[in-house]
């Protein structure tokens, strides 16, 4: 009876620590923006983080494709002009920069692993010699990126949810639907609720600006 008490309570301190490490922001992490981000750039949004530590935090947004297709704005690589999808906008830091993700269990050398079958593409090399597949091969221009606490802040005022990524949400197959796929039906209401009031108040201030 003793050892069935003694496993019970380090098994109350145990499943606690591992429910908040899953919460915890890593690499290999998606944050799912709740509805107290409004706003153009991050509302609505699922980042992947490719990169968290004291120093800041990197990431992708992974839930919005654009209209554009490669060789539009990338015609100086041969390779994009068999590529057969369109570009992710990553966030709005640089983007004059491609970065890439890449779906694979075999990935080619200098692949950074950002979570199972999922890694991340240095361009030294160009796209040669990948697979032009849009369910395999993800583009992306620009990218998130936070200062030193900056998202520390950001999660402590509630602004994210932090939930373990896999290969099938980073590459879903309708990725402008994973946020709301992601969000609790009723955060989602009131998220849309307030997406609509800020933009028509953004619209209001527009005409009340214009001559």
């Amino acid at each position: 009876m003793l050892k069935i008490v003694t496993w019970l309570i380090r098994a109350a301190w145990l499943l606690p620590a591992t429910a908040g490490a899953d919460q915890q922001p890593a690499k290999g992490k998606l944050l799912v923006a709740t509805e107290q981000v409004v706003g153009e750039l991050f509302a609505q949004t699922v980042v992947l983080l490719l990169h968290y530590d004291e120093t800041g935090a990197i990431g992708l947004v992974v839930n919005r494709p654009t209209d554009v297709e490669p060789p539009e704005l990338l015609a100086d690589d041969d390779a994009l002009s068999a590529y057969r999808g369109t570009l992710f906008w990553g966030g709005p830091v640089q983007m004059n920069a491609l970065r890439v993700l890449l779906r694979t269990d075999t990935p080619p050398e200098g692949a950074l692993e950002i979570v199972d079958s999922v890694h991340q593409l240095p361009l030294d090399g160009g796209l040669n010699d990948l697979p032009m597949d849009a369910s395999l091969l993800r583009l992306f221009i620009g990218y998130a990126g936070w200062s030193a606490g900056q998202l520390d802040r950001e999660l402590h005022r509630g602004d994210w949810r932090v939930v373990p990524a896999s290969v099938e949400l980073v590459f879903a197959e309708d990725p402008g639907m994973l946020w709301k796929r992601m969000t609790p039906v009723r955060e989602y209401r009131a998220a849309v609720q307030e997406l609509g009031l800020s933009t028509l108040r953004n619209q209001s201030v527009r005409r009340s600006r214009a001559p």
